[in-house]
């Protein structure tokens, strides 16, 4: 249950800093280029940080190699279940 609130959280932060972003780029008191690349960088940031907090050093993805093996090893497992049953 933390973790949900922690990511949504994160994600009603990240509306709002928008949000005001927005508000100031329709003001004219930032340029709209400088905003959005503001807003790119600030979001990229706080998706980084809430994987790096949730979900800790772990890979999102793993080489070819690896994931062949994983899949050989279920493949097996399988078949030796249905050998024994």
């Amino acid at each position: 249950m933390f973790e949900q609130q922690y990511a949504m959280t994160m994600l009603l932060i990240m509306t709002t800093v928008n949000g005001f972003l927005g508000i100031l780029m329709v003001a004219e008191i930032i340029p709209v280029g400088y905003g959005m690349c503001f807003a790119l960088f600030v979001m990229c940031g706080m998706i980084w940080r809430c994987k790096r907090d949730l979900m800790g050093n772990v890979r999102l993805w793993e080489n070819p190699k690896k994931f062949r093996n994983r899949m050989d090893s279920r493949i097996l497992r399988g078949r030796m279940e249905d050998d024994e049953s």
